[in-house]
């Protein structure tokens, strides 16, 4: 009876490590774990103002400058994490956005860029899942350029985990990305239910056709300080400032793919009701896209070539090349109205990169 007592221990405790480690080990490039360095130098700190500042101007030509400067930072202090995430963040934008850069395929290699940097990132800073959700997505871009089913089956798994850890913001990074597979693929129905919770937690008895939800869409507030971080996704704010018009139509773009356009059109709408909707970049893409919404169920569905460009109005959000800055490009009347005057280090501290 011991013998067999122990036996069945050995059974329950190897499960439980074969379970851990199929649902909860995190594979990264970098292997060794190394301290957080928040203070920067003077260098550093121009780097990183130089992405920002470039990123929210939807200067996507810049990457190049972007990651030379913030290399150059990195080499400087390897321990620097926003100098890390950030390189992380800035060849995920190359990636993302690569048909705006058609004419070079080896626009798939900040894939394994950002997957280095995000793991990098991950390993110094398990407390911030954002860095789990990104590492998940680009893993999931990784494995599908090179064919690789244990990598995509590692990405979705770690997408998996970020969203045990934080729901709101990881359903998001992972719906986005599976947005990209056939209508028919149980993965992105699976992602256009996540889509559809999410929406469900911007307003109380959700219904997108309601004056009730409308209005609840127009009460949202601005964030502007990091002790509302945790609601980031359900919010505008400085980093993303127009991250729920980027939502509403990322959601209705699925729709719309799915079959479902007449619904889509109704979730388009919302993104009027925003606050911030009359001095966003991109209304003019989402209004077509509300006239165009019956036409574009078919041309959604249809298959997108990895290389080469495609229009705005022609492919769902993710496979264009504002798939970044629909949320986070910032317009000049953003600039001169919204955030005029407002010091991002109200948000931008420890605490909101899960530091403190």
């Amino acid at each position: 009876m011991i013998k067999l007592g122990i036996a069945v221990a050995a059974m329950v405790v190897g499960s439980i490590v074969a379970y851990q480690r199929m649902f909860n080990f995190v594979n990264t490039i970098t292997l060794a774990r190394k301290e957080v360095a928040w203070l920067q130098s003077p260098q550093a700190t121009a780097a990183n103002d130089y992405f920002w500042k470039q990123f929210h101007e939807g200067n996507y030509d810049s990457i190049p400058v972007i990651l030379n400067k913030l290399t150059t930072a990195y080499v400087s202090n390897p321990n620097d994490i926003r100098t890390i995430t950030h390189l992380g963040f800035t060849h995920m934008w190359a990636l993302s956005e690569h048909r705006n850069n058609a004419g070079s395929p080896r626009s798939v290699e900040h894939a394994t860029m950002a997957q280095k940097y995000f793991g990098e990132s991950y390993l110094m800073n398990p407390n911030d899942t954002r860095t789990l959700s990104f590492l998940s997505s680009v893993k999931l871009a990784n494995g599908s350029i090179c064919g690789d089913r244990e990598l995509l089956k590692d990405g979705y798994l770690n997408g998996q985990k970020a969203i045990r850890e934080w729901e709101n913001f990881s359903s998001f990074s992972l719906a986005y990305t599976l947005s990209r597979l056939p209508a028919s693929d149980a993965k992105f129905k699976e992602a256009l239910e996540l889509m559809k919770t999410l929406a469900e937690r911007h307003a109380e008895d959700f219904d997108p056709n309601n004056a009730d939800t409308q209005a609840q869409i127009a009460s949202i507030k601005l964030l502007l300080d990091s002790d509302q971080s945790k609601d980031r996704v359900f919010h505008n704010s400085w980093i993303a400032p127009h991250n729920i018009e980027g939502f509403f139509m990322a959601y209705g773009d699925m729709l719309v793919k799915s079959g479902n356009w007449k619904e889509g059109i109704s979730v388009y709408r919302l993104c009027r009701e925003v606050r911030q909707y009359s001095d966003w970049d991109y209304k003019e893409v989402l209004e077509r896209r509300i006239v165009n919404a019956q036409r574009n169920a078919a041309l959604f569905g249809k298959p997108v070539a990895r290389g080469g460009s495609v229009g705005v109005d022609d492919a769902i959000l993710v496979e264009t090349g504002i798939a970044c800055r629909s949320c986070h490009q910032m317009s000049e009347a953003d600039v001169r109205r919204t955030f005029d005057g407002y010091d991002p280090r109200r948000l931008m501290v420890k605490k909101f990169y899960f530091l403190e």
